[in-house]
């Protein structure tokens, strides 16, 4: 995002050449996945209380199913295959094709989560490489923030769509990034590439059959694909048949599994289906019956989902419960204080001169983390659900946002020891955390 060049910044920070830059995000991935076999190993297979592997017997009894008969599931709530069989079909035939290569063996099958989980990391990386390619060290230190978040790492050493959906997000939104050309104020999107929007069509086609989370991509392509076809200079005609092009794409990839949901259940996104078949399920309204006010049961629920965005984790005395554990409170108030930090520095970022190119990914990049946002919210206002994983999805552009406004708080001259340092931290909370599992 500067204009200096690269080899100039190399020697500011003083730890950089090019052999160290080329093994480095080759370590931090290596480090995610071995991490993350390592949380595989030591959480028991198919808890559905455990917080750090949610929900995992009803997912793996789908996964099951599909590997046995190799077709969809009629969803029956709680009896039948199980309480997930209205979920999308993709993760669970990936997964089937994985349970018949490890033998059915569960913690086998976590092992397609673990691709996924280490597919974001390394598109985090790519995207801050592209935004700012003479900052190495900001692109290892976005890259590091997925690596080591431990509740990422738990969500990839899982069965369930999460890390799927999560990996097709990320995909779209580097998709979706501009060419910096050395960061020169003028640099647009990409347009070199053929068939962009048949990429991010495919894309969303197959997030679309992951989770239903992916709606929330229809409108972020459509404004990425309007945004970049403008600051081309193409015209609005060109414009809108490119967005076109890609959403209808994505309606003929994915648009069958709302066909078959309307004719099975006559109920698309199988909304209200899931109201009824929940409908015995801890709820807001049950706070409020019980004495509670919109600001207590509020509170609870973002202190909840702030933790588990970090790290919560089940033991077998809290397995039937679904009740989470936490680490200790003063590690998610250093942690809230660093993010709080962090945030504002992006915030300070964003009044610096850029790329335009880079300034509407970001809003991409926004738009996706305020969506995800919204949905949550009003999902929460039925449902008493305070889990953090539900922003993995934006996880991307959390990690690109906290990166950016971390450097931004220090010197050049420091920054190398404060992307560095970070980076340690949070290795050595991922550590710390994997202690917590069994």
């Amino acid at each position: 995002m500067s204009r200096r060049r690269p080899r100039e910044i190399y020697r500011q920070q003083g730890l950089l050449s090019d052999r160290w830059l080329r093994y480095a995000p080759w370590g931090i991935l290596t480090a995610h996945i071995l991490l993350a076999i390592a949380y595989n190993l030591a959480t028991p297979f198919g808890n559905n209380g455990y917080a750090n592997t949610p929900d995992e017997g009803a997912h793996f009894q789908y996964v099951q199913f599909v590997a046995r008969a190799w077709r969809l599931p009629v969803f029956e709530g709680y009896t039948g295959v199980g309480y997930e069989a209205h979920q999308p079909p993709l993760y669970y035939f990936l997964a089937a094709v994985v349970y018949h290569l490890v033998g059915g063996e569960g913690k086998g099958v976590r092992l397609l989560s673990t691709l996924c989980s280490a597919g974001v990391v390394w598109l985090v990386w790519l995207s801050l490489r592209r935004i700012a390619p003479e900052r190495p060290l900001l692109a290892l230190s976005g890259m590091g923030f997925a690596a080591f978040l431990p509740m990422h790492i738990a969500i990839g050493s899982a069965v369930g769509n999460d890390a799927l959906t999560n990996l097709l997000f990320a995909a779209v939104l580097y998709s979706l990034s501009p060419s910096s050309s050395q960061g020169a104020p003028g640099s647009h999107f990409r347009s070199e590439r053929v068939g962009r929007e048949v990429v991010l069509g495919i894309l969303l086609g197959l997030a679309l059959l992951t989770k239903a989370t992916a709606v929330l991509l229809i409108p972020v392509v459509a404004l990425g694909v309007l945004w970049q076809a403008r600051l081309q200079g193409r015209h609005w005609v060109q414009a809108v048949r490119s967005t076109g092009m890609a959403l209808g794409l994505a309606v003929i990839l994915g648009g069958g599994w709302f066909v078959r949901n309307a004719l099975l259940y006559s109920d698309p996104l199988l909304q209200k289906t899931f109201m009824h078949v929940f409908a015995g399920t801890a709820k807001a309204e049950d706070f409020l019956k019980g004495g509670a006010t919109w600001g207590q049961y509020l509170t609870l629920v973002a202190d909840w989902t702030f933790r588990s965005f970090w790290f919560a984790y089940g033991t077998p005395r809290t397995a039937s419960t679904g009740l989470p554990n936490f680490l200790p409170d003063s590690v998610y108030w250093g942690l809230a204080a660093w993010m709080l930090v962090a945030f504002g520095g992006f915030v300070g970022r964003l009044r610096e001169p850029m790329p335009t190119g880079v300034r509407v990914w970001l809003a991409l990049c926004g738009v996706t983390l305020g969506l995800i946002a919204v949905s949550f919210l009003l999902f929460i206002r039925v449902f008493f659900q305070a889990q953090g994983r539900y922003f993995y999805p934006a996880l991307l552009p959390i990690s690109v946002f906290l990166a950016l406004g971390w450097e931004r708080l220090f010197p050049e001259s420091r920054r190398a020891v404060a992307q560095g340092g970070w980076l340690l931290v949070m290795a050595l909370l991922a550590l710390g955390c994997w202690r917590y599992l069994g």
